[in-house]
C-alpha cells in the first residue's frame, strides 16, 4: 500500500512507501522554483502568441486581395483557435506526454509526479491543468499559491484534486566523489543489455533504481543491502539476467552498474 508521510523539516520533504517495502524520499517544490518555471513558460506562451499574431497580420491583414478580404473573418476564427489550444494545451500536452515537465519546470530541474511516486498519468495531467482556472482566481495565479504556501507538500488545488505532487530534482543531478568513483568505475565494466532487457525497464523502474543509488551515501550499511538485495531481485526476474551469483555476490554493483548504464536512456530529455 503506497502512502505519502510529510516530513517535519524545513525543506518540506515527502515520501513514499512502495509495494516492495521501499521508501523513496522527494522534496518538494516550493513557490520559488514553480514561480521561476511559470514565468519561463508564461514568456515562451508570449513569444509564440505575438509571433503568430505578427505573422497572421503580415500575411492576411496586410494584403488586400479580393479572395483575402473574404476570407478574412474565418482566418481571424481560425487564428484565435489556434492560440486557444495552443496557451490551453501547453502545459497539459508537455506535462503528460514529457514525463511531467514542460520547458520551465525542466530547466528549473522540477517536475510532476504522482501521490504515489509514480510519472504523471493522462488523465491526471488533465485534471491538474483544467483546474488552472480555478489556481489563477483572482489574477496571478493567487489562490494557487497561497494554498501551496499553507500546504505541507506544496500542493496547489490542481495538485489535491488531481492527486499530484511538484518534485525537486536538484538532488538527483548532484554526486558525490564516492559516486562519481562508482560512475567512473562502471564506465569501465559496462552492463551489457539488449534491446528486448531495455524495453522491459518502465518509468517506475527507473525511478526506483535512480532513487536508491542517488541515496546511497545517506544508507546504513546494512539497510543499503537489504534494500539492494530486493531491488536487485526485482531486476534480475525483470531483466531475466542469468548470472544470479554475481548479483548475490555483490547486488549493490550490479544496480550501479544497471543504472550507469541505463542513464542516458532515462535521465533528463531521455524516455518519456
Amino acid at each position: 500500500m503506497n502512502e505519502w508521510t510529510p516530513s517535519q523539516q524545513a525543506d518540506r520533504e515527502a515520501s513514499v512507501v512502495t509495494p516492495e517495502h521501499v521508501q523513496l524520499r522527494f522534496q518538494t517544490a516550493g513557490l520559488g522554483s514553480r514561480a521561476a518555471a511559470q514565468l519561463i513558460d508564461t514568456g515562451i506562451l508570449l513569444l509564440v502568441n505575438i509571433t503568430v499574431f505578427v505573422l497572421f497580420s503580415i500575411v492576411v491583414l496586410d494584403r488586400n486581395e479580393f479572395w483575402l478580404e473574404e476570407m478574412k473573418d474565418f482566418a481571424i476564427a481560425l487564428l484565435l483557435l489556434f492560440l486557444f489550444i495552443v496557451n490551453a494545451g501547453y502545459f497539459f500536452f508537455l506535462e503528460a506526454f514529457w514525463t511531467g515537465q514542460t520547458v520551465g519546470k525542466r530547466l528549473m530541474k522540477i517536475r510532476v509526479i504522482r501521490d504515489n511516486g509514480q510519472p504523471i498519468t493522462f488523465l491526471s495531467a488533465a485534471i491538474r491543468n483544467l483546474f488552472r482556472l480555478i489556481d489563477a482566481i483572482p489574477s496571478g495565479y493567487f489562490l494557487g499559491a497561497l494554498v501551496s504556501f499553507f500546504h505541507p507538500q506544496d500542493k496547489r488545488i490542481g495538485d489535491l484534486v488531481a492527486g499530484t505532487i511538484v518534485v525537486s530534482e536538484n538532488e538527483q543531478g548532484k554526486m558525490s566523489r564516492k559516486q562519481r568513483s562508482m560512475q567512473n568505475q562502471a564506465i569501465g565494466l559496462p552492463l551489457l543489455l539488449e534491446d528486448r532487457q531495455r524495453q522491459a525497464i518502465t518509468r517506475e523502474d527507473w525511478q526506483l533504481l535512480s532513487t536508491f543509488i542517488t541515496r546511497l551515501d545517506s544508507l546504513s550499511k546494512e539497510k543499503r543491502r537489504e534494500l539492494g538485495d530486493q531491488i536487485a531481485a526485482r531486476f534480475v526476474k525483470k531483466l531475466e539476467w542469468s548470472d544470479h551469483k554475481s548479483v548475490e555476490q555483490d547486488p549493490i554493483a550490479f544496480l550501479q552498474r544497471l543504472y550507469w548504464q541505463l542513464q542516458k536512456d532515462w535521465q533528463l530529455g531521455g524516455k518519456s
